[in-house]
């Protein structure tokens, strides 16, 4: 008599742990299914951006720019300025991606 009782209260526990773990997976697809959901509008989001910034063209506004002010811009250095900048953050996302090198950042 007691034997039996053992055997259905071992089948309750195996059928709450079994109902538990059936509720974790579900929990974890649906987390997996918003965070690919965000990655995906976020991937198209950024996709389009390209094709909304092809028609801007930097050279193109500069030349609006008056004579004087090309000249003080050349002679302090903006073109060799920007260049180390763009060169600095190329390393620096470069470096973003090597696991273990990330040195705080």
């Amino acid at each position: 008599m007691l034997n039996w009782f053992v055997n259905r209260w071992n089948d309750l526990i195996d059928i709450i742990f079994s109902v538990f773990l059936d509720v974790w997976n579900f929990l974890v697809d649906i987390f997996c299914f918003l965070f690919e959901t965000i990655f995906n509008v976020v991937i198209s989001l950024v996709s389009g951006l390209g094709t909304a910034l092809s028609s801007v063209s930097v050279p193109q506004y500069l030349t609006f720019l008056p004579e004087s002010m090309l000249n003080v811009m050349s002679i302090v250095g903006i073109n060799e300025a920007s260049v180390i900048i763009v060169t600095a953050l190329i390393i620096r996302f470069t470096l973003q991606l090597i696991p273990f090198i990330r040195l705080g950042s």
